[in-house]
């Protein structure tokens, strides 16, 4: 799997997408697996440092508990203009390098020592946006990126 740095290498049109929405909104939806294998759904405030998506989360949260367990995870960010679409999906793994932590705690202010920090390896990438918008004949322009595709 791609680190979003990879991601951006390989596919910079998609990753700008997504960072112009995550810049714009600070905002996304976390699908993770519960135990029972059925879907749960977070809001989140992702963040990339060092060329890393991710996620800080309490400890004690069911976002966190699911990814501890099974780290298969989709990002889905807000749209933007023309309904712009980004999501990412992969495998998320705890971070317990402390340093690391640290660094994150002074990028994004509410990264705590004690929460989970997560980070999330790219397997697919996917963009869409809308042409003609409110007209007859709208339709999605889709693009897809995967790990094969990674340099």
């Amino acid at each position: 799997m791609a680190t979003w740095a990879e991601f951006e290498v390989a596919a910079p049109d998609m990753a700008e997408v997504g960072r112009a929405l995550l810049d714009k909104h600070n905002l996304a939806y976390l699908a993770t697996v519960r135990r029972d294998g059925s879907p749960r759904l977070h809001p989140v405030c992702p963040f990339i440092i060092d060329g890393q998506l991710l996620v800080s989360t309490p400890a004690s949260s069911p976002k966190a508990r699911d990814q501890r367990r099974d780290g298969r995870y989709v990002i889905h960010m807000l749209p933007g203009d023309n309904d712009d679409e980004f999501s990412v999906r992969g495998r998320a793994s705890l971070i317990t390098d402390v340093s690391f932590k640290e660094r994150a705690s002074e990028h994004a202010h509410y990264v705590r020592m004690e929460d989970c920090l997560f980070a999330y390896d790219i397997e697919e990438g996917k963009t869409a946006y809308w042409e003609n918008v409110g007209q007859p004949g709208t339709y999605p322009v889709r693009r897809r990126w995967t790990e094969q595709e990674a340099p």
